[in-house]
């Protein structure tokens, strides 16, 4: 059975976030413990500064760009 267009967007929408946000969790994650290892050695070590997640804009215009790619075969 084939999609509709609203299901292959919803994908599509998914897909963007999960090539947008994993990269932020897996740096957030090693800063996170890179931190907490540092903090051992030492407990003045500052807190890092975290990345940002991308906005709700920038997952649409990732969708965009894949259905782009999808359309254009």
């Amino acid at each position: 059975m084939s999609k509709t267009p609203y299901e292959v967007r919803l994908e599509l929408l998914k897909l963007s976030q999960g090539l947008l946000f994993d990269p932020v969790y897996s740096k957030r994650d090693t800063l996170i413990n890179e931190w907490e290892h540092q903090k051992e050695l030492d407990k003045a070590t500052p807190y890092p500064t975290l990345p940002s997640f991308p906005t709700t804009e920038d997952v649409i215009e990732e969708a965009e760009k894949l259905n782009r790619f999808i359309s254009n075969g």
